[in-house]
């Protein structure tokens, strides 16, 4: 795989679709993020889920989990999650030190605190950044936009 993007989530939302959401994903620990798309009803090929997930916790009001991922987080399986359970609200903090992206989306601070005014590196994503970076994902994966070697 690429550089590992690890990416922190905290998922809030309504217990019935935290739960479904949890039951699907529990049962499918172990497979890749494919699999997951596969079974929230959308075809794999047709997005960006390179990946993995670690660490399922349900506990208290949330669930929480880590995606291990190449580059950068998987915002469209995220955006997935949201489409198909309307209640969630998915916090995050990614880290993919090889090429220094360091993204939240957390600008409470609720689960993540950490804030560049701190010294940390943390970028904060909103929604219209993460549709920005699914835009260019795919246009790199469609050859429209060309990547060149650092010299």
């Amino acid at each position: 795989m690429a550089n590992i993007c690890a990416t922190n989530y905290v998922i809030e939302g309504e217990k019935k679709e935290l739960d479904a959401l949890y039951q699907k994903m529990k049962e499918l620990q172990g497979q890749d993020l494919g699999l997951l798309v596969k079974a929230l009803g959308k075809n794999p090929d047709e997005m960006e889920c390179r990946g993995e997930w670690t660490e399922l916790v349900r506990e208290d009001e949330t669930l929480r989990m880590i995606f291990e991922t190449a580059w950068t987080p998987c915002y469209e399986v995220t955006q997935l999650m949201k489409a198909v359970y309307p209640s969630l609200r998915i916090f995050y903090k990614a880290e993919e030190p090889g090429c220094e992206v360091y993204l939240k989306n957390d600008a409470e601070g609720k689960y993540f605190p950490e804030t560049e005014a701190d010294g940390h590196p943390f970028k904060l994503m909103t929604g219209e950044d993460e549709n920005e970076q699914i835009r260019l994902i795919r246009a790199i994966q469609e050859g429209k936009i060309k990547l060149e070697p650092k010299k």
